[in-house]
């Protein structure tokens, strides 16, 4: 460690400390002022104008507010990330048994066969990349992307030296793992795994279908089958539903690599979720077995529900709000731009979106016509609509205008909104979208709990809402206080690349104003109606009193029955004033679930049924991909390691020469009048004169 000082003032100040403190020393101490009593002791009388020049050039000298500057020298120790591919993929071959065992004997002992030297960082990746003990090779997907991204945030200010990437290759989740490694700095050594050989193989690459078909209607499965060294074999796709067979079809593998496209048309004659299989010949000789089948699902509901857009005028938000409608596949949508649809027309619509209307009394009649036929309602205020008109109509919501002039208004999601659930994206994007043209003035409403976003001006937010829901004289109605969806829609796309928060937003709406109202004292649901199996299965729970007061102090049981009969059991655990319960990682199939609260002597269920889909990714693709590992370790810097120099890679990596310690300086300053022995220093300078002063006879 060196120590440096320096000033905020240029050094040669220093002079002028010197002199102040030479100027004090003669002035005390200089011919005709010697004030010792012994005129003869010239020897102490130059020791302490000594001692008092060099305690007031010190004192002089802090004035000039001088820094102390510490440099000491750190060696960091460089960081090796070892990533071994954790997917079900990796264990599909004939040599599952030797990579299970070698695999898990180098990842616990690598760290001993690189030397201490060097810090081994293990992560395991397959649905994403964890930290573990050792690997099992149970994931059910593989994202490489999502590796590097996560290396890279951990680690973006350390000494990463480099990356071992052990893996096949193949990645079914994510991006492409060459594109996601661009703003690497640091080399990746890929060690290949499984057989990059064509091998004689069956099997169903993909299904094409709906989620959702419709009751009495006929919806196409399209099954993509590749048979790759089965040329002259003949097979057989059958499709069940069940146990039930409902389509069947013998196929001649013309080509040594040969594809071929099935469609199966299927009825959907009874409603709920059917359980559809596509099974394939077990051919002799294959690689796997594994895909020659594939299980899909398909729920059958009874009709769409229908909404009317009714309009004056175009305006991109009317197509805006199509679109994001026409996203979910439960709703209908059609637009009038009559700006006075018939209510004989509208009324046979499960929800009227009225864009900017009403804008004449020719309008009233329909409104109050829908009302009257309790049809929900969204309302959606901008320039053109006559809000003397709308206020008019005493749907819960009221707007004192104050001047012509419009605000340009963004969103603040209102944390306290409990009428539908609010995702995390749609909390996190909202404070970003563009903002609406929103009417200079006031709305009036009854509940703020009912503001799903609040106004925000500038940086200044406000308690007026820009979407607004309420349920008044027994029927719902939504409100846009502004125009400028369209935006939200566009900026939706460029930061996520998609539209689901926007698609949402809409959808969610739509949903709770078309819903009946729920007078259930005991409500149950399942976050998503389908998961997939490597997903954990959630419910939210909610219960009401009887003065319908939202409370959590029954408890609350669930038990899910699966295909076979067999039941699983779970407690719910509260939340705030509600309950939720995580049943964990569950099997393929359809499940109904039934829960129970007991209060008092009163028991309330509630049923319903979800959907586990299997995820068979990893068991298509038999081939290994080392064309992808070697592009990236030929782009990174890295190199290529077959399996079988598993052994060699320690020292391979030694003599790369880029895992290497970094020795940086590392710098602190510190204000020299804070440091103890200075004042201790001008202490022992200031008593020593006077004590040699005391002892000679002066004060």
């Amino acid at each position: 460690m060196s120590v440096q000082f320096f000033t905020e003032y240029p050094i040669w100040f220093i002079l002028f400390c010197l002199a102040a403190g030479a100027g004090y020393a003669f002035l005390l101490y200089g011919q005709g002022h010697n004030i010792l009593f012994d005129k003869n002791q010239k020897l102490w009388t130059w020791i302490i104008a000594g001692i008092r020049f060099f305690f007031v050039s010190i004192i002089a000298f802090l004035l000039l507010n001088p820094l102390l500057k510490y440099i000491s020298s750190k060696v960091e120790k460089p960081i090796l990330v070892l990533a071994i591919d954790n997917s079900e993929s990796i264990i599909n071959s004939s040599d599952s048994a030797i990579y299970r065992k070698k695999l898990t004997d180098f990842f616990e002992n690598f760290q001993t066969q690189i030397g201490d030297e060097i810090k081994v960082q293990p992560y395991l990746f397959g649905d994403k990349p964890e930290v573990k003990d050792r690997p099992d090779f149970n994931a059910k997907q593989t994202d490489i992307s999502s590796l590097f991204a996560e290396v890279n945030n951990v680690y973006s200010g350390s000494n990463v030296g480099g990356m071992v990437l052990i893996s096949d290759g193949i990645y079914n989740k994510g991006t492409n793992p060459v594109y996601a490694s661009k703003n690497t700095r640091f080399p990746v050594f890929t060690v290949g795994l499984g057989d990059t050989v064509t091998k004689k193989d069956l099997k169903i690459s993909n299904i094409r279908t709906n989620s959702i078909a419709y009751l009495n209607n006929t919806f196409p499965a399209i099954i993509d089958v590749q048979a790759d060294k089965c040329a002259g074999q003949t097979y057989i796709l059958t499709v069940l539903n069940g146990e039930n067979k409902v389509f069947e079809s013998r196929i001649n593998a013309s080509s040594m690599s040969d594809f071929k496209s099935v469609t199966v048309d299927l009825e959907a004659s009874k409603l709920g979720v059917i359980h559809y299989s596509a099974i394939l010949t077990n051919l002799k000789d294959e690689v796997t077995w594994f895909n020659n089948r594939r299980d899909f699902f398909i729920e059958v509901i009874d009709a769409r529900q229908k909404v009317l857009i009714a309009a004056r005028s175009p305006h991109p938000d009317i197509s805006a709000i199509r679109q994001a409608i026409e996203s979910n596949k439960n709703y209908q949508v059609e637009v009038d731009m009559t700006g006075n649809p018939s209510l004989d027309k509208a009324k046979e619509f499960d929800l009227v979106i009225l864009h900017q209307l009403p804008v004449g009394n020719n309008n009233l009649p329909l409104i109050e016509g829908l009302k009257a036929k309790k049809i929900p309602l969204l309302f959606v205020l901008g320039r053109q609509i006559n809000l003397s008109l709308f206020n008019s109509l005493k749907v819960g919501l009221t707007f004192n205008q104050t001047g012509g002039g419009y605000n340009q208004t963004t969103g603040i999601i209102n944390q306290d909104f409990n009428l539908f659930e609010t995702t995390d994206a749609l909390k996190s994007n909202v404070p970003y979208f563009p903002p609406f043209s929103v009417a200079f003035g006031n709305f009036s409403f009854k509940d703020k709990t009912q503001i799903m976003v609040y106004q925000q001006i500038g940086s200044v937010k406000t308690d007026q809402p820009l979407i607004y829901f309420n349920d008044n004289d027994n029927n719902r109605y939504g409100f846009f206080t502004g125009e400028g969806f369209w935006r939200w829609r566009l900026i939706d796309f460029d930061r996520n690349n998609n539209h689901e928060v926007s698609n949402d937003l809409i959808c969610k709406s739509i949903q709770y104003l078309v819903a009946r109202n729920d007078k259930r004292k005991f409500r149950v649901y399942a976050v998503e109606n389908t998961f997939y199996e490597n997903e954990p299965v959630q419910f939210n729970a909610e219960y009401y009193n009887q003065s319908y007061e939202l409370v959590n102090k029954p408890e609350v049981k669930l038990t899910l029955t699966n295909e076979k009969g067999k039941n699983y059991t779970y407690n719910f655990s509260r939340t705030t004033n509600a309950y939720k319960l995580d049943a964990g990682i569950m099997a393929p199939g359809t499940y109904n679930y039934l829960a129970r609260v007991i209060n008092g002597g009163n028991s309330e269920i509630a049923k319903g049924l979800l959907i586990v889909k299997p995820l068979q990714l990893e068991h298509i693709e038999t081939k290994a991909n080392h064309d992808l590992l070697k592009q990236l370790s030929s782009s990174t810097g890295g190199k290529f390691v077959p399996f079988t120099e598993l052994d060699k890679l320690a020292e391979l990596i030694k003599k790369h020469g880029t895992v290497k310690p970094v020795m940086y300086e590392q710098k602190d300053y510190r204000d020299l009048i804070h440091q103890k022995w200075v004042f201790f220093l001008i202490l022992f300078l200031i008593s020593a004169e006077w004590f040699i002063r005391k002892r000679n006879g002066t004060y």
